[in-house]
């Protein structure tokens, strides 16, 4: 992520602590809220943590905020399966997220949003999200 969205500005680059599974959507649209029409914000966030505030799209939307949303979407709470063996469990339930489509989510909401699936396709879209003139969603499978 670093070598193609460089952290090379104060006030360039937002996250929390610890714990940040649902958090991060919603707050990148708080960010854009706050930043206005100075510069685009871009969200980058697992398709987990995206589930537990999918309804930020909205007030994205809504507010026409210049935002690029990437969800990396590798169909389930991977963060959540890494926990699995600290707590020493062996077998999760829930933690996998087949099938759902985040682009349509986007679209749905407002937002224009695309599936990607090839890696060739992920630089022309990406190119775009960062032109449109408002909120913009990539689902880019990586499963």
């Amino acid at each position: 992520m670093q070598a193609y969205l460089p952290i090379d500005r104060p006030r360039s680059f937002f996250t929390c602590a610890s714990g940040g599974l649902g958090h991060s959507l919603p707050a990148a649209v708080g960010v854009a809220l706050a930043e206005g029409t100075r510069r685009r914000v871009i969200g980058l966030f697992g398709d987990g943590s995206s589930m537990y505030s999918i309804q930020a799209l909205w007030s994205a939307a809504d507010l026409r905020l210049p935002m690029t949303i990437v969800i990396v979407n590798n169909a389930g709470y991977a963060a959540l399966n890494e926990f699995s063996s600290h707590f020493q469990i062996s077998t999760l339930v829930g933690t996998e997220l087949p099938g759902i489509d985040f682009a349509g989510l986007a679209r749905s909401l407002g937002c224009s949003g695309e599936r990607i699936e090839r890696p060739a396709d992920l630089a022309p879209a990406l190119r775009a999200a960062l032109e449109s003139p408002g909120p913009a969603l990539l689902d880019v499978h990586v499963a």
